[in-house]
């Protein structure tokens, strides 16, 4: 329950923090991600088309799996970035109704902890999926140099 006037200002400051951030989420790390991972991609495809046609190629499960690493970071990104959202949305409710501070503090915790560990699985696999294609890069170009 609101004590005073103040707590209320703080509050609604915070609620817009709140949606400030949400913004900036949005439109930074996802975009982020999903530029490197589908940029990843596509300069493999063009190396391929190229200069190692997979009937040329050797180790092409490695590309394949790379593929597999990029595809899932764009997934769980996809998955972050609509978790973002509805969280902040849940924020701007808790706020509404007035929940104390200590539970609001809670549940922001917990909801950032989750995005958290997708944003960190996303990087994870965005490094395993360009060291894949890398490695298939690098060998296939040794044995067609």
């Amino acid at each position: 329950m609101l004590r005073s006037k103040k707590d209320f200002q703080e509050r609604n400051l915070h609620r817009q923090a709140v949606l400030e951030q949400k913004s900036r989420s949005e439109d930074d790390f996802e975009k982020y991600i999903t530029f490197i991972s589908s940029g990843a991609l596509a300069i493999t495809v063009t190396f391929i088309d190229k200069l190692s046609p997979l009937d040329q190629s050797v180790y092409i499960w490695v590309v394949l799996l790379g593929w597999f690493f990029l595809a899932n970071t764009l997934f769980l990104n996809l998955i972050s970035h609509y978790l973002s959202s509805r969280y902040n949305e849940k924020t701007i409710q808790d706020i509404d109704e007035n929940i104390s501070t200590l539970d609001l503090i809670k549940n922001i915790d917990r909801r950032n902890k989750i995005i958290s560990r997708l944003n960190i699985s996303s990087i994870i696999l965005l490094g395993i999926g360009i060291l894949c294609i890398l490695t298939f890069t690098g060998i296939n170009a040794y044995h067609h140099g």
